[in-house]
């Protein structure tokens, strides 16, 4: 790709004076190739020419542009897409992310924003180039066994592929994914993530807390106050980042529906509901599955795991929930509650603490099916070997 990003306007208001424009013409690193105020001519630009990015002005009237939008991904889906409005308000922002926006700008257009907007989709073409998957995993209610599956699904990518993977705590108030590891990082997301900062490559890999078995952890705030100043930009930026530097990106997910949540799901490859099989439960799930394709997860990419299957109070089957979402169950983890309690009480994963358990051969299927070519011909995928004694040594936090 050229050092200039090529970009083309759409705005129904184009013109030689037009405003809209200017922001982008004084721009270093871009180049504006094209004004189009109607699809047929953004239509035209798309089909013949290299176009890096669109910068879609979404109050133009006289078109939908977020049918323009929508449109531009599916002809061009390697195109970045920059929504530009002056409403900020979040149902407007979600639903251009929705669309297929990649980045978002406030107008009236500030320099600033515009440039950290390009940078953005700079590394993003950059990360399309390498093999990294975001993979977002959320549980239906609390206590439904997600932060576990994040965590041990994580040990076990590390494990089957022989790279360091990326674990991000996402439940920025209460989240357990540094409990389950018994570990306390130096930094945190909120360090990272906070309005102000300018996030790049060293600070994140600073920030990450390495672990003996091929993990690194990128922890909640440890102050829950300190989630309030998080901004969507940084968590966006440092998910990039970190695409760059690691073969999987394991996002632990809460259940608060928020700009933060949207900018972690909209760019996933692949999002893990984690559910067991009760009536609540299900429910929630569903309500879960809608609510993250509105936030700009794609549908074909949200998957059903279901946890503690063939526990005693069970009434309704693996079955009767593929038809309920109307695709099969992705994964089914068995019940083996006493174990993997211990396991997070201890602070250890399942992995080097119970190997055969039954829970974790169901999580290394998971991760296997996930891998899938990753995984190198002469990785053991049944012993764990020196990960496991080196879980039995006391673990420094510092």
């Amino acid at each position: 790709m050229a050092d200039n990003l090529h970009v083309c306007l759409f705005d129904t208001t184009a013109g030689g004076s037009n405003p809209f424009s200017k922001p982008f013409n004084s721009l270093k690193g871009i180049k504006v190739i094209g004004v189009a105020s109607t699809w047929m001519e953004l239509r035209e630009w798309l089909q013949h020419d290299d176009v890096d990015i669109v910068a879609v002005n979404l109050d133009s009237r006289g078109e939908d542009c977020l049918e323009v939008v929508e449109q531009t991904t599916r002809l061009s889906p390697t195109c970045g897409i920059i929504g530009v409005s002056n409403n900020t308000d979040p149902v407007t922002i979600i639903g251009a992310m929705r669309a297929g926006c990649t980045q978002f700008v406030p107008g009236p257009i500030d320099n600033e924003d515009l440039a950290k907007a390009i940078d953005r989709i700079r590394i993003t073409r950059r990360r399309s180039l390498s093999r990294s998957k975001r993979i977002c995993v959320i549980g239906s209610s609390g206590g439904v066994g997600a932060t576990m599956i994040s965590c041990n699904l994580a040990i076990e990518l590390g494990h089957l592929t022989d790279r360091r993977c990326a674990l991000v705590d996402m439940n920025l108030e209460f989240g357990d994914v540094c409990c389950a590891f018994d570990c306390a990082p130096r930094y945190t997301l909120g360090d990272l993530c906070r309005d102000g900062v300018d996030i790049d490559r060293h600070m994140v890999s600073q920030a990450m807390h390495e672990l003996p078995c091929n993990v690194s952890i990128m922890g909640r705030p440890d102050n829950v106050e300190d989630s309030r100043e998080m901004t969507p930009e940084g968590i966006q930026t440092s998910l990039q980042i970190m695409a760059e530097q690691f073969p999987y990106v394991i996002i632990d997910l809460p259940r608060t529906f928020s700009l933060l949540s949207a900018a972690a799901v909209n760019e996933a490859d692949c999002v893990l509901i984690v559910t067991q099989l009760n009536v609540p439960s299900i429910r929630n799930a569903t309500r879960i599955f809608k609510c993250l394709v509105h936030m700009g997860a794609r549908e074909d990419r949200i998957e059903i795991v279901l946890n503690r299957v063939k526990a005693n109070f069970e009434r309704i089957t693996p079955d009767e929930v593929a038809a309920q979402f109307g695709q099969p169950v992705f994964a089914l983890i068995p019940n083996d509650y006493q174990r993997v309690q211990s396991s997070l009480d201890l602070g250890h994963p399942v992995m080097s603490d119970s190997p055969n358990s039954p829970a974790r051969m169901a999580v290394q299927k998971l991760a296997r099916r996930i891998a899938g070519e990753d995984i190198p011909d002469d990785i053991n995928l049944s012993n764990p070997g020196l990960f496991s004694k080196l879980w039995k040594k006391p673990l420094k936090t510092g």
